[in-house]
């Protein structure tokens, strides 16, 4: 038993499993009749982004388990707009997709609907906003947009700094971002990455859904990376941990030994040593599918860190006061030493190359952040 966990805590843990069919082995919740517990679990969901994933549990407990009425009513409304969501997410995906292709540019819809598609209830996932990767790098793919009328020209002037661009928020609220590569990168081995990402991106296929989605190999080596990233500069939520259980049940015994291969050239294994033990504390993930031996006291830094900041660090507190604010995110990226010296380290380089190339136009444009 893990000694911060909450009875809220476990309770979502074990709908969770069974919202993703897995047989529930765990707690009685005939325990958790009382409205008090049900509304901590309920709000635990929310921060975390799972809603949709603990009311798919909901539903097969026996009625005399399941939350109060009013509270129930309240959940499952939440989830009808989900699924709606998921539907309006897929067809914004298929459209970007088709504007892409017919401008000649290969594509692959990255991470959340691609994910999507393959749990077992693909409408009670919680979406983000759109990942798509387009083929051309940064300036081609920049001018391409602007041609498009996608972005504004003016966009061109920050879009040298980053590595995706955002696009205008859709009628419906659908936020999109258009990559000039599969992944942001890892600071240690980011050449690899890279190398290893646009070789395999270039096998995504069409799906049913209408747009291209990766293949399961290329999307366990990014979005390990994509969590690396997240738990160290803010934090992630049980929304990513879960879409990473998502791609593992997906996957086969061949597959996950190329991806474990590649996870340990490119300098991944520690952040997947701590990602395994939280897939096996929260969703009781089998030994057979790791993709390496988990450790316990990396693990418990990220569960803990899920657990108070949810979904992408958004519930962490932050302090009001700017310099206050960035001394606290430079101890917080020292601390992370212990856990994997050599990205922490290159991490923090990567902050000041980038901090230090941006004060010009942080200059030009008096503004302390852009």
């Amino acid at each position: 038993m893990v000694s911060f966990l909450r009875k809220a805590d476990l309770f979502l843990f074990e709908l969770l499993k069974l919202g993703l069919y897995t047989n529930n082995k765990g707690l009685d919740f005939s325990t958790a009749s009382s409205s008090e517990i049900w509304l901590d679990v309920y709000t635990l969901a929310k921060k975390q982004s799972v809603l949709g994933i603990a009311f798919a549990g909901i539903e097969k407990l026996p009625k005399e388990s399941r939350p109060p009425m009013q509270l129930l009513m309240r959940w499952a409304t939440e989830v009808e707009a989900i699924r709606g969501m998921n539907g309006l997410m897929n067809k914004e995906a298929a459209r970007l997709t088709r504007l892409f292709t017919d401008a000649g540019r290969k594509n692959a819809i990255l991470k959340g609907q691609a994910n999507a598609r393959l749990y077992l209830d693909p409408t009670l996932r919680q979406a983000g906003d759109i990942d798509i990767w387009v083929e051309g790098g940064r300036d081609s793919i920049n001018q391409l947009l602007v041609d498009m009328g996608m972005i504004e020209k003016s966009a061109l002037e920050y879009g040298r700094f980053w590595h995706h661009a955002h696009l205008e928020r859709t009628k419906d609220g659908i936020m999109a971002e258009v990559h000039y590569r599969p992944a942001s990168g890892n600071p240690y081995k980011g050449k690899e990455l890279q190398d290893f990402l646009n070789r395999e991106v270039l096998n995504a296929q069409m799906v049913p859904e209408g747009f291209y989605a990766p293949s399961i190999k290329f999307a366990l080596v990014m979005q390990l990376s994509h969590l690396q990233q997240h738990f160290y500069s803010g934090g992630l939520g049980l929304r990513q941990y879960i879409d990473y259980y998502i791609l593992l049940k997906n996957s086969t015994g061949e597959v996950r030994r190329e991806v474990a291969q590649a996870i340990r050239g490119l300098g991944m294994l520690h952040a997947c040593s701590a990602v395994m033990w939280v897939l096996q504390q929260v969703l009781g993930l089998e030994r057979d599918l790791m993709l390496c031996t988990p450790c316990a006291w990396r693990g418990r830094r990220l569960l803990r860190l899920a657990l108070v900041g949810g979904n992408f660090g958004k519930y962490r507190q932050k302090p009001r006061n700017v310099f206050v604010r960035w001394f606290r995110d430079r101890r917080q990226a020292l601390s992370w030493l212990p856990f994997d010296p050599m990205n922490a380290i290159f991490k923090e380089l990567k902050y000041w190359r980038h901090t230090l190339y941006l004060m010009p136009l942080r200059v030009k444009r008096r503004r302390i952040g852009l």
